[in-house]
């Protein structure tokens, strides 16, 4: 974007690894120099059942991120600290060029019966 700098790289501190569904499975991308904030929450939706609804918000810069051809779309998963998310919410905000991908993800699984 012309006169927009770019996300310090400062704040770019995170790695993770996105997976892409192929007609043979998934291909794997090492995604570097995010920055990802989490947040965490267990809800009771029903008697007795709790469900897990951890998000990330992934900042992907398309500067100072790698690699710099890299897309999100809903479907994908995004593997973070030993965890799966699954992108509901992939976002490019550009302007004469692109600027930066805002990618929300949820975690997957995480259902669990109280005993």
């Amino acid at each position: 974007m012309s006169g927009i700098k770019p996300i310090p790289a400062d704040l770019l501190t995170d790695s993770a690894v996105l997976r892409t569904p192929t007609d043979s499975g998934y291909s794997r991308e090492q995604l570097t120099d995010v920055r990802i904030i989490r947040t965490s929450a267990i809800t009771d939706y029903a008697a007795g059942n709790t469900r897990e609804c951890t998000e990330i918000v992934m900042y992907f810069d398309c500067v100072n991120s790698s690699p710099a051809d890299a897309e999100f779309t809903a479907g994908q998963t995004i593997a973070y600290c030993g965890e799966e998310f699954e992108i509901t919410k992939a976002e490019l905000f550009a302007g004469t060029e692109p600027h930066h991908w805002r990618v929300t993800a949820r975690k997957t699984g995480g259902s669990h019966r109280a005993e």
